[in-house]
């Protein structure tokens, strides 16, 4: 029988428990969660590769020595600050198709299924110019099959690409997520849906019921972040929170709940502190996070994982 499995992104850790011990406890035995997504915020598949390695070699050992799966990599808040396969620069591009085969390399060094995340942002110039959107589209399909290629090469699963908060961004409407899924790749392309990215707007985008509804070829996995969807706020699941925001785990589970007859389902929580943020403060509310998700899953699906 197929169960879903609540996890969490690391991007908690970064700058406060970069160490592998440290946020592999956190996840395990603080929040009592068995599956995580790693954030490259932690480490930049860039870095020095030797340094790079041994990092990932620690952190796949700790977490497997915890019986922690590492489902995935995502991109993470710097990767998400670059124009990345779509920059107006040609040179650029190809530095950042680098940095994703790189970012596969570790992937695989980690033990983890696939990886992804931001694919990239148009320039406001090149956005609102339809021949060169349309060649910049062209060569973002040839370079995701070269990424997918690469993926399989390494023995990954499937790439992730995520549904994005603003419209220059890849992946922010559904017609857009759809045309990912639908190519023709050596791995598949997955929507990581993240249901803080549907912003009010009056569009058939703006709900995640339609997401959640549509036809896709591999079952999406989803992030969980509580937000009012006027910006993309990434708050925690706690009282406070859960009543300025309207994403409720209820209407979640029961929109994707005929998902849950085909495979097994992963959510990871998402929230995104200030770096500011007292270090307490950020561990009682991933705990209330965790508290809030697992009520409902326990409810809605006897079968589900923690």
């Amino acid at each position: 029988m197929s169960r879903i499995h609540l996890g969490i992104n690391t991007c908690f850790a970064v700058k406060r428990w970069p160490e592998p011990e440290q946020w592999v406890r956190i996840v395990h035995d603080e929040l009592g969660l068995d599956c995580c997504q790693f954030s490259f915020d932690l480490i930049d598949p860039l870095f020095d590769e030797e340094a790079v390695q041994a990092y990932a070699d620690e952190t796949r050992e700790v977490a497997s020595a915890r019986g922690l799966q590492i489902h995935s990599t995502f991109t993470g808040l710097a990767a998400y600050s670059w124009s990345q396969l779509l920059h107006p620069d040609a040179r650029l591009r190809l530095a950042a198709l680098r940095w994703y085969k790189r970012a596969i390399e570790v992937t695989a060094r980690l033990g983890a299924w696939g990886t992804g995340g931001h694919i990239g942002a148009f320039s406001v110039r090149d956005f609102s110019h339809t021949e060169r959107k349309s060649a910049l589209l062209t060569e973002l399909q040839e370079h995701l099959s070269t990424l997918s290629d690469y993926a399989s090469q390494h023995g990954l699963r499937f790439l992730l690409f995520e549904n994005m908060a603003a419209e220059r961004e890849w992946g922010h409407t559904l017609d857009e997520a759809q045309w990912l899924d639908q190519l023709d790749t050596a791995v598949p392309l997955v929507l990581c849906f993240d249901v803080g990215h549907v912003l009010r707007t009056n569009t058939l985008s703006a709900t995640y019921q339609n997401w959640f509804a549509a036809s896709w070829r591999q079952i999406p996995i989803i992030h969980l972040q509580q937000s009012d969807l006027l910006n993309d706020h990434h708050w925690p699941f706690t009282e406070a929170y859960n009543k300025q925001g309207v994403i409720e785990a209820g209407d979640i589970l029961q929109a994707i709940a005929h998902w849950q007859r085909h495979e097994d389902l992963y959510l990871f929580l998402e929230p995104i502190h200030p770096f500011e943020a007292p270090d307490t403060l950020v561990l009682d509310e991933l705990r209330a996070s965790v508290t809030y998700w697992r009520r409902f899953l326990v409810q809605q699906s006897p079968g589900a994982s923690s």
